[in-house]
């Protein structure tokens, strides 16, 4: 037998199997680790109420689409919070799967979060509904800047996006929680069947 030969055997045999189980399993690692992170149990509070646009809003609306929430106040500069907003949505916009929610706690309107209507964006003014925004600022984390709740109503965990590092774990737990599309079952055709 030639060395090429018995190299190439050996890589095929037990290289390419170790490399191939190193990296499935760094990726179900990794997986599980963002699992554990998002593990909050409290479900986004149900009851409806009118947007800042007047449209009219329930959790109900949520179902089926992951959702990314921040409050957004009149007293701190929100440029930063803004722009991972905007960067979220001309990610996800194309999927139809995720929504926005700003909680308005500004009593003249956080016009500067919102220059433009955006589908699947809901700014709901505080002053309007109290009682929805209590209990979710009840269940706020201290320090975090939004809270992702998934396709079930759960809110699963918070974020402050204060570094690269954090901006980019939001976006792949938001991406995690998505609803995959369900493809077409493969059906062969055997024999007669062609």
């Amino acid at each position: 037998m030639s060395r090429k030969f018995l190299v190439t055997i050996v890589l095929i045999l037990f290289l390419l199997p170790f490399v191939s189980w190193y990296y499935l399993q760094s990726g179900l690692d990794w997986r599980k680790d963002a699992q554990a992170v998002m593990n909050g149990t409290n479900p986004f509070p149900s009851g409806a109420c009118v947007l800042a646009d007047g449209r009219k809003f329930s959790a109900d609306s949520l179902e089926g689409r992951v959702t990314l929430m921040t409050y957004a106040s009149c007293g701190t500069d929100d440029k930063g919070q803004k722009d991972v907003l905007d960067a979220l949505y001309t990610q996800f916009k194309e999927t139809g799967k995720a929504a926005f929610i700003i909680l308005d706690t500004c009593q003249a309107g956080s016009a500067n979060l919102l220059q433009e209507p955006h589908k699947n964006w809901y700014v709901i003014p505080c002053a309007d509904s109290v009682a929805l925004c209590n209990v979710v600022k009840s269940l706020w984390e201290k320090d975090k800047i939004f809270a992702l709740v998934d396709r079930k109503g759960v809110i699963r965990s918070y974020y402050a996006v204060n570094t690269t590092d954090e901006k980019r774990m939001l976006v792949e737990h938001m991406s995690l929680l998505l609803p995959r599309e369900r493809q077409e079952k493969v059906e062969l055709k055997r024999g007669d069947k062609k």
